[in-house]
């Protein structure tokens, strides 16, 4: 362990982004050190979620420049939020890393190449026409054929090779969203979900309108910020809250989500904007609304009943089962189609590697994470997997295609609008 790592601190905190109170809440008994994936995989009790508050309390309890040490054991965190669900203190752990991570932007901005490309990134998705735009470019590169060439010749270094993997077409036509006077469920679009997702989008439209419900999508809504919080760039993040509040107005039209990540952050501008006099009231308001289209969809008869009997792994998404607690709902929807048997895998509540860009910044310890949970999957021997975030989504469909196997992966509600249409992909 790092020498940084002391014994806990009475430091008072001296950054406004992490709260003194949250660290508190933590005791170091260390419940949490097995069903941290990092702390698995790597062993070192700085990758620990206790040893990494250590380090936080450490970097809040000055104003100093972090070391890179420090940095990088915070750097290679999922922020899977699996040890708030093991923790019996209640430790707010993902809304502490992001605020270390907003602290650690700020005294030390990332430079180089892998700087410029992660601004490079989140500037990207927080504009639907330049995501829209790079959505185009890659669905030309995979439908060419130059994608299977390049992975053929082994032309990428690891990094763009770690991003080519996760590369595949989109599904159909972007979403294109649409506000309706008089809707009764509000659906957000998001970045990557309304341009690499659209079909899933018009599915979970589908399923809701067969429901008898009345689905409105503002026009001016924009990226939900997840990705910005968890590489530390706050103020952006807290611009884009800001933006959907308006977009989506007052009232209390639920706001459906069918993204477990952008939910759990939409659900959480209450906290993001607390200290923002002018928004705080109505950033808690937005969060009250948020559901997960899991919590507002009822079990139904798809459009096409299964022709046959149908195995079933349903992949829990790690912002959806620790950052929401949502476990029961998706499989109720699924248990309700007729000729479904869930197939239940081992840990199956261990992140799969995605968790954001994480796959990308840290292709080695994702890859062994993809591993691990690809084979905990094929040894279900399901006839198809679902999931209920884009991340996890390209993440397995990568991981099981590498693996050899041909098992399709979908989003849940594309599953429950037509399985049969799923089950042959």
């Amino acid at each position: 362990m790092p020498s940084v790592i002391d014994a806990q601190t009475t430091h008072r905190s001296t950054s406004q982004h992490v709260s003194e109170e949250d660290l508190k809440t933590c005791v170091s008994c260390g419940l949490c050190l097995n069903d941290c994936p990092t702390y698995r995989v790597l062993e070192d009790e700085a990758d620990s979620p206790r040893g990494r508050i250590q380090l936080i309390r450490a970097l809040v309890a000055t104003d100093a420049r972090p070391d890179a040490s420090l940095v990088s054991h915070l750097d290679a965190c999922l922020v899977c939020r699996a040890c708030e669900t093991a923790c019996p203190s209640g430790v707010p752990f993902g809304r502490i890393m992001e605020g270390a991570r907003e602290v650690v932007r700020e005294r030390a901005p990332r430079g180089g190449l892998g700087g410029r490309a992660m601004a490079a990134g989140l500037a990207t998705v927080s504009r639907p026409g330049r995501v829209g735009l790079a959505t185009l470019l890659g669905a030309a590169y995979v439908r060419s054929g130059m994608q299977s060439l390049v992975r053929r010749l082994h032309l990428l270094p690891s990094r763009l090779a770690a991003m080519d993997r996760l590369l595949s077409a989109p599904e159909g036509r972007p979403f294109t969203p649409l506000a309706k006077p008089g809707g009764d469920l509000a659906l957000f679009a998001g970045c990557v979900m309304r341009t690499a997702f659209g079909e899933t989008h018009r599915a979970t439209v589908r399923v809701l309108e067969r429901e008898g419900r009345s689905i409105t999508a503002p026009t001016t809504q924009v990226c939900c910020g997840a990705l910005h919080v968890h590489a530390g760039d706050g103020e952006h993040a807290r611009d884009l809250a800001r933006a959907n509040i308006e977009a989506f107005g007052d009232g209390d039209t639920p706001i459906v989500v069918n993204a477990a990540g952008c939910g759990a952050h939409l659900k959480a501008y209450g906290h993001a904007l607390a200290n923002d006099g002018a928004w705080a009231e109505r950033a808690h308001a937005f969060a009250a609304r948020v559901r997960d289209v899991s919590e507002v969809a009822s079990p139904s008869a798809p459009a096409r009943p299964l022709p046959r009997e149908v195995r079933v792994v349903y992949q829990d998404a790690c912002h959806l089962a620790h950052g929401q607690q949502i476990r029961r709902q998706p499989r109720a929807l699924l248990q309700s189609i007729a000729g479904v048997t869930l197939a239940p895998i081992q840990d199956a509540e261990r992140c799969c590697g995605s968790a954001g860009v994480y796959n990308l910044t840290h292709p080695e310890i994702a890859d062994e994470l993809q591993r691990q949970k690809v084979a905990a999957i094929l040894a279900a021997s399901p006839d198809i997997v679902v999931s209920a975030n884009p991340g996890c989504i390209l993440q397995l469909r990568a991981g099981i295609a590498e693996a050899g196997a041909t098992v399709p992966v979908v989003h849940l509600m594309r599953f429950l609008d037509d399985p049969r249409a799923c089950l042959a992909e």
